[in-house]
């Protein structure tokens, strides 16, 4: 493990930084990319471990580089002549890797071996992944204690009806939604639920699909793909606004402070709305100046006593907003929230159990099935600090606490620095940029 002491920001945090692109988009834009027979251009791409990890497994089902300026990548794909060239391909730890390759499996006629890590076996990826036989291909697990393992093959016609089930994550009904154009025949997706978790992440699937060319009729929770060709397209990545929550998320904690994030784009994702509208009405302000690309963020008051927040479309942001809650002049109370217990880790349990362990009064809500869907706070506090903190191997752990850790009492130390490639590798550089005290251990 790779710890940092985080040191109260006790001056505040003031200045200028910047935030990656959009992860999500950037796994979109590669997956379209190789599902297009045609050219593809990737602008401001987004490198995180987990997307050089989908552009290596795509790469060898066909995806080719043709040419590299700087910031933008131009790609040819193979639409749905997919071939696998190795005997397995590896996702590590990535459940949304995962997921769209056993769903890009099932274009080709060849066997497809995928492997993720021990981590993987803990969490809900096979079972979700009746798709594969539902639309004519076969799947067997052939696991082991250290690595989740599935053998996919390709049916000899990619039609029919599949049932996806949209409780806990809207990735299966991505990765199905964005081979169906390539099927042999129209495609029906049937969900389980009519309110799918991750509402936003869907309907970002579904803009970029159809840009590209993508036939999809949508009626309630079912859709209807009809067979089609992705086009030649130009993707401009957005600015990733789960990395800007962590900045929000220092103003909040921090005594005061004043932001400004450089370089920012927004997006038309209904999350990232959603999300500057919880900002909003915690009493954290962001303020957008188009010339300049820059977003503002500042500290002022609360819209009420009590916030509300529903999680149910704000996934990602929700460990930010647990770290934010018990720094804001209001009580804090967000519900809806138990499909985030199924990512990297239990991710509102532990933010609930380390910011205990930090000092902060939060507690757990619970849904009527009696799991933990939320926490609630009761106002401003000044947590203790002086402890170590288990970031579980998340790295939106690690930055939920980071963020946190700026209005503690005292320093707190933190493990799984290492992790930040995943998604924000200059954080501790941007907090230090902004005046917090920062020190890798």
């Amino acid at each position: 493990m790779t710890p940092a002491l985080i040191g109260p920001a006790r001056d505040g945090v003031s200045g200028r930084t910047g935030v990656p692109h959009s992860k999500p988009h950037m796994q979109r834009a590669l997956l379209l990319s190789l599902l297009a027979n045609a050219p593809s251009s990737i602008v401001n791409p987004a490198w995180s471990s987990e997307a050089e990890s989908l552009f290596a497994s795509l790469r060898e089902f066909g995806l080719d580089v043709t040419g590299q300026d700087p910031g933008t990548l131009h790609l040819s794909g193979v639409g749905k002549s997919v071939k696998p060239s190795g005997a397995t391909a590896s996702v590590v730890g990535s459940a949304f890797n995962f997921r769209a390759m056993a769903a890009v499996a099932c274009l080709s006629r060849n066997d497809t071996v995928l492997e993720g890590n021990a981590s993987m076996l803990r969490r809900p990826v096979a079972e979700y992944l009746g798709f594969v036989r539902e639309l004519g291909g076969s799947l067997s697990d052939i696991s082991d204690a250290g690595h989740l393992r599935l053998r996919i093959h390709g049916g000899g016609r990619l039609a029919g009806t599949a049932t996806v089930d949209t409780r806990h994550s809207s990735q299966v009904l991505t990765s199905v939604l964005l081979i169906a154009p390539l099927a042999d025949g129209p495609v029906r997706i049937r969900c389980t639920t009519d309110d799918a978790v991750g509402e936003g992440y869907i309907a970002l699937t579904e803009s970029m699909m159809r840009r590209q060319g993508a036939l999809i009729e949508r009626e309630g929770s079912s859709f209807l793909v009809r067979p089609s060709a992705y086009d030649a397209h130009v993707h401009e990545l957005a600015s990733d606004f789960t990395a800007l929550s962590y900045l929000a998320g220092a103003v909040a904690t921090a005594p005061h402070g004043s932001v400004t994030v450089a370089g920012y784009y927004p997006s038309e994702f209904s999350s990232e709305r959603e999300f500057l509208t919880v900002l909003e009405q915690l009493g954290i302000r962001t303020t957008y100046d188009p010339v300049e690309r820059s977003l503002r963020i500042d500290k002022g008051v609360p819209a009420a006593r009590h916030i509300r927040i529903d999680g149910h479309n704000i996934p990602t942001v929700v460990p930010t907003l647990a770290a934010i809650a018990p720094f804001v002049e209001a009580r804090v109370t967000l519900r809806n929230a138990a499909h985030v217990n199924n990512h990297k880790c239990r991710r509102v349990e532990v933010m609930i159990r380390e910011l205990t362990r930090m000092g902060c009064r939060i507690e757990a809500t619970h849904d009527g099935d009696g799991r933990v869907d939320g926490f609630t706070t009761s106002g401003r506090q000044t947590p203790a600090g002086d402890t170590t903190l288990d970031s579980h191997g998340d790295h939106r752990i690690f930055l939920s606490l980071a963020t946190a850790a700026l209005g503690a009492a005292r320093p707190c130390l933190i493990d799984g620095a290492q992790h930040l490639h995943a998604s924000f590798p200059e954080f501790l550089t941007s907090l230090h940029t902004l005046g917090a005290d920062i020190h890798s251990v």
